[in-house]
């Protein structure tokens, strides 16, 4: 029979479990609500800079009329882009009416952060995150199956390219993340994420990564950390694919925009017929100098880069790569 006072202890043990259960259940909640309660603050914060029909009732169509003459798309958009511009930037600003010519001619709805909310880089984690969670929500044949996300530092080259493209064919279901890499490893300025709830988990476990790590070193901020989690978790990898730097996240080839630099390997140049051009590293005082030229190039609507899809050699190069990637077992 036990004594008394170890009745006692007992039931001061059970009581002070059960309190801390309570807390930490308690500050779940908690945490749930907040998180709740800032994406839905998020929503209010990024626009639809164009839309085809049916995302008519959440577009802004009286700001759009001085971007373009919208086309009517009766098809429901396979893929949705998404980015993020604040402030006065006029070269990016610049930069982003060829992306909104591309959604445009093809119907892509474009997805525009208008304000931070987190730290720096860490806002394009919380977009992407906010426009997947929206389009989940959905009936399933209302959704958006793809996110292609850029980086501001980016020029639509071709408007013609389809981003169906390059995505991976229907027998390739666990892959739901397209990234490219190059001489530093692997690059997020520009990248395809499917709509799926793997994306959130991805997105999520990126954001959180530096309160989990704080003694981790991350050069790059929210692309290192992204980077680790697929290195150091096989859910996330066996998911993942490194595409050809080329298909969506070219580089600079010469400064005038006309020849190729010498001194970089021509394969992660951007080629006449290539969907996009980014200048990741670009000082801000030198932007205007930079991507000048290639804007320029874009604006002038030059037939020899923007040509058609079956003009450029990508029908069979992508079917060639997908070729080569193995289905899940």
């Amino acid at each position: 029979m036990a004594h008394p006072q170890q009745i006692r202890r007992w039931r001061l043990h059970y009581h002070t479990q059960s309190l801390h259960t309570g807390l930490k259940l308690g500050l779940r909640v908690a945490l749930v609500f907040f998180a709740f309660f800032w994406l839905f603050k998020l929503f209010l914060n990024y626009r639809v800079m164009w839309s085809p029909v049916k995302y008519q009732a959440i577009a802004n169509p009286v700001k759009y009329q001085a971007i373009a003459s919208p086309v009517k798309h009766h098809v429901q958009p396979k893929v949705g882009k998404v980015t993020m511009l604040w402030g006065n930037n006029p070269v990016y600003e610049r930069a982003l009416k060829t992306h909104e010519e591309h959604s445009r001619r093809l119907g892509y709805p474009l997805f525009k952060l208008q304000a931070p909310v987190l730290d720096g880089f860490w806002n394009k984690m919380a977009i992407i995150l906010s426009v997947l969670l929206q389009e989940l929500q959905k009936p399933v044949d209302d959704r958006l199956e793809w996110l292609l996300y850029f980086d501001a530092d980016t020029v639509l080259m071709n408007p013609n390219m389809p981003l169906e493209t390059f995505l991976p064919p229907p027998h390739l279901p666990h892959v739901h993340l397209l990234l490219s890499k190059d001489w530093n490893g692997m690059n997020s300025g520009v990248f395809l994420i499917r709509v799926h709830p793997w994306s959130v988990q991805l997105l999520t476990a990126t954001t959180a990564y530096p309160i989990y790590n704080p003694n981790v070193e991350l050069r790059w901020f929210d692309q290192s950390a992204m980077g680790n989690l697929i290195k150091e978790n096989d859910y996330f990898r066996r998911s993942t694919v490194y595409c050809p730097l080329r298909w969506f996240n070219a580089y600079m080839r010469a400064p005038n925009g006309l020849d190729l630099n010498p001194d970089s390997p021509s394969h992660l140049q951007v080629h006449p017929g290539d969907l996009l051009v980014h200048f990741p590293g670009t000082p801000k005082e030198k932007l205007d100098e930079t991507l000048g030229p290639y804007m320029a190039i874009a604006e002038s609507h030059r037939a020899e880069w923007e040509q058609p899809l079956e003009n450029t050699g990508y029908i069979k190069e992508t079917e060639s790569f997908w070729e080569g990637i193995d289905p899940p077992d």
